[in-house]
């Protein structure tokens, strides 16, 4: 066999394995589309496990087929041989990794009952996984990896000098997961004021997302040790208190009848409320316009209690003048003594000649 046709042959091996790679890829997917229904996860890691070695493997193969021609070229074969090995287990690293990091994932999600996104853990599992197979790999290739493994201990313990708030932010991540007590999907409010909910937990920082849609980035360790208010916990369900005040001419058995009954029946209507849930009505206060009194209502969330409220004090305000029940304005009312003296008495405290 002629030099150019190895040479040919060679290079061609070298263009069809990637296009090979890529046609198995392909495959893979549209096998992976026409399953989609399957309920089964094992089904789709296993696409995926092959969809990631399909190019790397079928690439490499070609290669090694062009390298076995007796093309002349000045490389020692053990040398390349060594080469590809740790291409291969390379590639087969970066697949699993991925693999693994989607099954705890997937576990996690499972065990603890939420949707969230739980980035955390799939990272810790990508960098044990990439550095047991950098290892093998290296071993594989005839590195001593003992002396390594000492060299890596005294760095470590160098770099976690180094990187003390990022460490310091890796553990509080595991502990907020660890503890249960916050969960991505969890609405919380922080000592700072911050509320949202807890969209992900990674290496450093804990994402909140707000009301509006805006994203909050706390680090872990704030997060960790600030005092916080998780209105998932231990049920997601909430109570609303609205405050109202009526006349002191008002019946306060019947204002109470009244308010009592439109409670019922927005949160009856309402999706965001409890229809079986008895609202309760407190009075608590002689206050300077008026009574006052306290509404408080139950909803399914946090978030909804907007809508509750808002809903609840215009029906209130349309039945209370329905029924003529005064709601009192914010005046003061101005007592004066008889026409003989200037003395004068005012329920706000102050006087006037």
């Amino acid at each position: 066999m002629s030099k150019p046709l190895v040479w040919a042959i060679a290079a061609a091996l070298v263009v069809i394995g990637p296009m090979a790679g890529l046609f198995a890829r392909r495959l893979v997917d549209r096998i992976a589309a026409k399953t989609a229904g399957n309920e089964r996860s094992v089904h789709r890691m296993g696409f995926g496990l092959a969809r990631d070695l399909a190019v790397p493997v079928a690439s490499l193969a070609g290669l090694t087929l062009a390298l076995a021609l007796p093309t002349g070229l000045p490389f020692s074969p053990i040398t390349v041989k060594q080469i590809l090995e740790a291409a291969l287990l390379l590639a087969i690293t970066y697949a699993v990794a991925r693999l693994a990091a989607e099954i705890v994932s997937s576990v996690a999600n499972r065990v603890t009952g939420i949707s969230g996104s739980v980035s955390l853990f799939s990272t810790i599992t990508k960098v044990i996984v990439f550095v047991l197979g950098l290892l093998i790999t290296l071993d594989t290739v005839g590195v001593e990896i003992t002396p390594l493994l000492g060299a890596l201990g005294i760095g470590a313990l160098a770099i976690a000098l180094a990187l003390e708030g990022t460490l310091a932010n890796l553990f509080a991540g595991v502990h907020i997961l660890a503890s249960k007590t916050v969960q991505p999907g969890d609405f919380v409010k922080l000592e700072g004021g911050e509320t949202g909910w807890v969209s992900d937990v990674n290496w450093r920082t804990t994402t909140i997302q707000d009301i509006p849609g805006n994203f909050i980035i706390v680090p872990n360790r704030k997060f960790a040790e600030s005092i916080l208010t998780n209105f998932h916990r231990p049920d997601q369900d909430m109570a609303v208190v609205v405050e109202v005040s009526t006349g002191y001419t008002s019946d306060l058995d019947y204002v109470e009848q009244v308010t009592m009954d439109v409670a019922r029946r927005v949160m009856k209507e309402l999706d965001v409320g409890f229809a079986g849930a008895d609202p309760r009505v407190r009075f608590h206060t002689f206050g300077d316009s008026g009574i006052q009194f306290r509404v408080v209502l139950r909803t399914r969330h946090y978030e909804d209690q907007y809508l509750l409220v808002s809903e609840f004090i215009k029906s209130l305000h349309r039945r209370y003048r329905e029924e003529g029940i005064a709601i009192p304005y914010p005046v003061r009312t101005l007592e004066f003594a008889g026409a003989g003296g200037f003395e004068s008495h005012l329920a706000a405290g102050f006087h006037t000649p």
